[in-house]
């Protein structure tokens, strides 16, 4: 196929040499034109002569500009015709025409989290929440989102509208909270807007009929927490601390004022620390500022601050905690750094500790969010996946990134061609989640996407969890006490025998020196000859005759009958003779004979 811009360059080149060509041959005409007038006897004027030149020129050129610019129209019309059948060859295969990238695709994300539904909001999304109510695998229900309108909206997993709320105020939704309630099947939402107002709702659930699996939510407004909104600052963070029953929301604004609140939407007390909030540890008044951190008593409504060792005098914009391992934490900072933080000790005592930075090329907002081994950070075009769970300590331990897949990207996996022709608009990073395997997260141009992460993760955190714990030394405590006093019982027991009282050792007894009439094995000797003396005069015979056996056994004494001798040592020793008594033996029985021992 021919090139258009060379058919161009040939007509402006010979354009040029035309006209070259026309400026050399003017002057031979105007110096040989008085011979040619003069032979033909015409009486013009030199003048006359050069003006009419001049004027043929002016046509020439006139015509030359006419010819070059209807070349330049035909030339763009090839050109548009040349690039429609390179389209054409495009589509149809064809070798010649060439092609470039636009974009790849990235399986990264469709691997690692399984798609379960999309929603799409009209509105500018503000804010996101996962609710507390849970199935029967142990996974959220149910998840909210605030517009800009003073608006909530409650999905179900599946991507099912099952709740369009107005707060009753007619400003951005900037920070929302839930927690369960005491009663059955309800909860609260709490609310924080724009204008600083902070509104109280609950949610209940019911049934439709007999089938359990179909739920209906429906959900109403409480009331206002009586907080001062005069300032106008926006809330930026809510969160929920419990003391036993009691529950108490905490509510930070724009300005860096910590707000307590309690169920009954009074005010507890308020307090402005040093530096602004922007995350809570759950259920301890430990919290992480953008200088460092912090902690609060509430009984005396103070505030203790302390700076975050490592971190350099750079601010942190976002904080997160980790999802299983409550005392670290994740953020990211104005220098550009993602850093790993340690924040342990109570209210009275604490430290907070810089464990790693790493610099990081991100534009900001930037939202991030924790799930079980992994952190996830997004900001307007892309997400980003870290890997934080490890198997052993190592002091050096950070996040270390996985894959990072483009919104736009994401939202294509589940959209139409023509519905991603359009520019997606950017909007604020928005993402939550259940802390476990659920993703709430907001693609841009109003959809939100909801995944369950099929991420592995170590079952190694155990290990660092239990040696780190007070009950695992208290069970080696109880463990080496129950070891120190069996062995001590054993000690005690291996000086003699358990039972001074079996037939071992009175035979060893006799065997030696004689024993004393205290001891209780010749006590026993004893006892059991005079039984055998007074059974074997037993009134009970047999009525078959003498020759019949008795019906009662007889005793056989053999091992325990004694000597003469030990008869004279137990009746007093050598002075009484015993063959001084007689052997008669009276009956007990006034009808049995009297028997002698000789007979």
């Amino acid at each position: 196929m021919a090139n258009p811009r060379n058919g161009k360059s040939f007509f402006l080149t010979f354009y040029f040499l035309i006209t070259l060509t026309l400026l050399f041959i003017s002057p031979s005409y105007a110096n040989e034109s008085p011979v040619i007038l003069e032979e033909t006897a015409v009486s013009v004027t030199e003048p006359t002569r050069e003006d009419a030149l001049l004027h043929k020129l002016e046509e020439l050129v006139k015509n030359l500009t006419e010819i070059v610019s209807n070349l330049d129209a035909k030339l763009s019309e090839s050109k548009n015709e040349i690039s429609k059948s390179d389209d054409e060859e495009l589509v149809r295969g064809g070798g010649r025409a060439k092609a470039f990238s636009v974009t790849k695709y990235s399986p990264f994300w469709t691997e690692r989290f399984s798609f379960t539904s999309a929603v799409k909001l009209d509105s500018d999304a503000t804010c996101i929440n996962v609710l507390p109510f849970k199935d029967f695998e142990g996974s959220s229900k149910y998840f909210a989102i605030g517009d800009s309108r003073g608006r909530v909206y409650v999905f179900l997993r599946n991507g099912d509208v099952l709740v369009e709320f107005f707060t009753t105020v007619d400003s951005p939704v900037t920070a929302m909270v839930s927690y369960l309630s005491m009663f059955k099947n309800s909860s609260f939402v709490v609310t924080g807007h724009q204008n600083g107002a902070v509104l109280f709702h609950r949610i209940h659930e019911g049934s439709n009929g007999e089938d359990w699996n179909s739920n209906s939510v429906s959900m109403e407004h409480v009331g206002a927490f009586d907080v001062d909104d005069s300032a106008d600052d926006p809330v930026t963070l809510l969160e929920v601390h419990h003391v036993g029953r009691v529950r108490y929301i905490l509510a930070t604004d724009l300005s860096g004022k910590l707000t307590v609140l309690t169920e009954n939407r009074t005010v507890h007390g308020s307090v402005i620390p040093s530096s602004r909030p922007l995350v809570f540890l759950k259920q301890r008044l430990l919290f992480l500022t953008e200088s460092g951190a912090g902690s609060l008593d509430l009984r005396s409504m103070k505030i203790r601050e302390t700076e975050c060792e490592g971190l350099n005098h750079s601010l942190a914009r976002s904080y997160v905690f980790d999802a299983t391992e409550r005392s670290k934490a994740y953020g990211f900072t104005s220098e550009g750094e993602i850093i790993h933080v340690l924040l342990h000790g109570d209210i009275m005592n604490f430290k907070c500790r810089v464990r790693s930075k790493k610099k990081f090329q991100m534009e900001e907002p930037v939202a991030l969010q924790s799930i079980k081994g992994y952190l996830l950070v997004i900001n307007e075009e892309k997400v980003f996946a870290f890997n934080v769970s490890t198997q052993h300590y190592v002091r050096t331990a950070g996040p270390r990134l996985l894959f990072s897949a483009g919104l736009e990207e994401i939202r294509s996996s589940f959209l139409s061609h023509r519905q991603t022709r359009n520019v997606a608009v950017k909007a604020r990073p928005l993402v939550a989640s259940d802390r476990e395997n659920l993703l709430v997260i907001g693609l841009g141009d109003g959809y939100f996407g909801v995944y369950k992460s099929k991420l592995p993760s170590l079952k190694g955190e155990f290990n660092t969890m239990l040696w780190s714990s007070p009950v695992f030394f208290f069970i080696l405590f109880l463990f080496g006490a129950w070891h120190f006093f069996a062995k001590k019982k054993e000690s005690l027991t291996a000086w003699g025998p358990d039972d001074p009282f079996t037939p071992t050792a009175a035979g060893q007894n006799s065997a030696g020196k004689e024993p004393s009439f205290t001891e209780p094995a010749r006590r026993n000797d004893d006892l059991m000859d005079l039984r055998r003396r007074y059974v074997g005069a037993s009134p009970y015979r047999s009525v078959g005759g003498g020759n019949e056996q008795s019906s009662r056994a007889p005793v056989d004494g053999g091992g325990y009958r004694t000597t003469a001798q030990d008869h004279n040592n137990y009746r007093g020793g050598s002075g009484l003779d015993s063959s001084g008594f007689g052997n008669r033996r009276d009956s007990l029985y006034g009808n049995n004979k009297v028997m002698d021992d000789e007979s």
